[in-house]
């Protein structure tokens, strides 16, 4: 299921860079960086299972959550406001009872307000889906790699240092399922997370 979802957003990546291409001169390729942390402080991470009929069967809150994601990302942008990318990220949740890692691929949609922006400054608006796979480490759910799949929306504040390089800072909201296909019961978890996310990138 995983690689299917990941051919399609590949395909959707390339299709929609190459209108971008055709539509003007002034495009232009760039990668960067991004790490987004969760949860600062004395927080709860929501994990919430559901049976194969989709019928909520649990939820349980985990104090001490802490959390930092990393990610490279490659992808165009269309004058300044419309931006294309896809990213690799490695994520890890820590929780008073367990740890839960993932890599995952996924595709950005990013926005610019340009009718807001001054100066150097350009407000944003970011869509984005991602998918991957998740390993779930001393939890109730037991150890256990399942496949993951993630809708991601934010908005934040893009800084152009120069005409090559901008950084970011914004707003992320993740909510994230996790189904376990090996299981016959069909569980699946759904975690709901607010980040606050850094980036950087250099446009060539």
């Amino acid at each position: 299921m995983s690689q299917k979802l990941l051919k399609s957003m590949v395909i959707v990546t390339l299709a929609t860079s190459s209108y971008l291409l055709a539509e003007s001169s002034s495009n232009g390729l760039y990668i960067g960086l991004d790490a987004a942390f969760i949860n600062i402080g004395d927080d709860t991470l929501d994990i919430t299972t559901y049976d194969s009929n989709e019928n909520q069967k649990s939820k349980k809150h985990y104090r001490d959550v802490t959390s930092i994601n990393y990610g490279f990302k490659l992808g165009y942008q269309h004058f300044d406001k419309n931006r294309v990318e896809v990213l690799i990220n490695d994520k890890k949740i820590n929780t008073n009872v367990g740890d839960i890692t993932a890599t995952t691929f996924g595709i950005n949609y990013e926005w610019g307000f340009t009718s807001f922006s001054s100066g150097n400054v350009l407000p944003y608006l970011l869509l984005g889906v991602d998918a991957g796979q998740a390993k779930f480490n001393n939890f109730e759910l037991a150890d256990k790699t399942v496949d993951t799949f993630g809708v991601n929306f934010g908005f934040g504040i893009r800084y152009n240092v120069n005409e090559n390089v901008d950084a970011k800072m914004g707003y992320i909201h993740s909510s994230t399922a996790f189904g376990d296909f090996e299981n016959d019961k069909g569980d699946i978890t759904a975690i709901n997370q607010d980040k606050i996310d850094f980036g950087i990138t250099y446009k060539f």
